[in-house]
């Protein structure tokens, strides 16, 4: 009898695997459906970057403007060597450009194929010297203030995420949220916020995240 039970259990298991795979494979065909509808219709720009927080992006063009593009936190990255102010960048994006209005503007892809390796930013006087544009500001990566205005003790190091987290825009629950950290994730810690969040590099830029849900030590 038992070895009865086994024979009509194998193929049911089988079946639940079969509908596993297939499900997953759709999510991934359907993925790439929407990836390639989105190369269809994005748009190309370059310029030479001014200013990078990681949600928010300056540049100026050929013609002499100055764009800014402020929905950059789910685009990806592509770079020789990190990005600095003074880098040609060549921006991958979704939406219309109407003179210098950018709302409507979705960055898809950040692009860099300069290697900045050596190029170091001061970061007493916040310029970049090198082949970096003279009197660009530069923020390094996770140590922009928060919007709200919380105070933040510097500090450094790495944490480990537990169990999962959103990671946010800001220091408050409610904020933008920019991405998702899993459990065992490992994260540069920069800053402590007063209200508990701790200030973390995300993506290249600045996020935030709440206490609970990273182990880290001074």
């Amino acid at each position: 009898m038992k070895k009865h039970r086994n024979l009509l259990f194998k193929p049911a298991l089988l079946t639940v695997l079969i509908l596993f795979t297939l499900t997953s494979c759709g999510k991934d065909d359907k993925k790439k459906a929407e990836e390639a509808e989105l190369d269809a219709v994005s748009a190309s720009l370059s310029g030479t970057l001014t200013s990078y927080t990681g949600s928010q992006l300056s540049l100026k063009t050929e013609e002499g403007e100055t764009l800014t593009f402020d929905n950059c936190s789910n685009a990806k990255l592509e770079l020789a060597n990190g990005i600095i102010p003074g880098n040609e960048v060549l921006l991958v994006y979704v939406g219309a450009i109407k003179d210098t209005d950018t709302s409507n503007v979705k960055v898809r892809k950040i692009i860099v194929e300069e290697n900045n390796a050596g190029l170091i930013p001061d970061k007493e006087d916040g310029v970049i010297s090198g082949s970096a544009a003279s009197g660009s500001t530069y923020s390094p990566a996770g140590e922009d203030k928060p919007a709200s205005g919380v105070e933040v003790e510097k500090t450094s190091g790495t944490g480990t995420i537990i169990g999962g987290v959103n990671v946010r825009s800001d220091a408050k629950s409610g904020s933008e949220i920019l991405g998702h950290l899993s459990n065992g994730d490992s994260v540069t810690v920069t800053g402590i916020c007063e209200n508990g969040w701790y200030r973390i590099v995300f993506e290249g830029g600045t996020a935030f995240i709440w206490k609970d849900y990273v182990e880290y030590e001074r």
